[in-house]
């Protein structure tokens, strides 16, 4: 008998923990559990916390070029600039960060659409877990995934590359006191990545 509830002790022990580390990285719920490599990201998203507001600009490249004739890492807005891209689309974009932890950090994206006087409310979070930065957005129609790093101490890379359908993407975000400055390109369904990006961003959101 006391064998038998040892081993029911030690398999609700193993389930409790399981669960508890086996979040989903899509999970913009739960917190996970933070482990010894997690800890070099201490903060790293706090530069983000606020309430910001700006316009999202869309340009498209109609003169697409090879893509080693460009340089898609080291990006900024001279390089939309340079490009001579047209832009098809501005959205007004409202988001609000706020970190529960120094490794999690929950936001809401309000993107309002001009034009067709659409209104888009996302959640999602920005997280450490498994030793790696993550953001995840959920949007009504989807949920956006991309992993990230670092450059410098204002400056965080988001990338994703998913291959059915293609989505390709690469974002920059520069982040000071009182702008956050998002610069960036992606390749979508039909797209060629052998040439260069059909679509470019460019943000600058004013803090409130």
């Amino acid at each position: 008998m006391k064998q038998a509830y040892l081993i029911y002790i030690i398999l609700l022990f193993w389930i409790s923990s399981s669960c508890q580390n086996g979040i989903a990285i899509d999970n913009i719920r739960d917190i996970p559990k933070i482990t010894k490599k997690d800890q070099s990201y201490t903060n790293v998203f706090s530069i983000l916390d606020g309430h910001w507001k700006g316009d999202f600009l869309i340009f498209e490249d109609q003169n697409p070029v090879p893509k080693e004739h460009i340089e898609l890492k080291h990006i900024s807005l001279s390089s939309i600039q340079e490009r001579q891209l047209k832009q098809i689309n501005s959205i007004q974009v409202e988001q609000i960060y706020t970190s529960e932890t120094p490794y999690f950090q929950k936001v809401t994206i309000t993107d309002f659409y001009p034009g067709s006087g659409q209104k888009i409310i996302s959640k999602g979070v920005n997280k450490i877990q498994n030793g790696q930065m993550w953001c995840i957005v959920r949007k009504p129609d989807e949920t956006v995934i991309h992993t990230g790093n670092t450059e410098g101490d204002s400056t965080i890379i988001w990338e994703r590359n998913e291959k059915t359908p293609q989505k390709i993407e690469y974002f920059k975000e520069i982040v000071s006191s009182q702008f956050y400055e998002i610069i960036g390109w992606g390749y979508y369904q039909n797209d060629d990545p052998k040439k260069s990006p059909k679509l470019w961003f460019y943000a600058k959101y004013e803090k409130q």
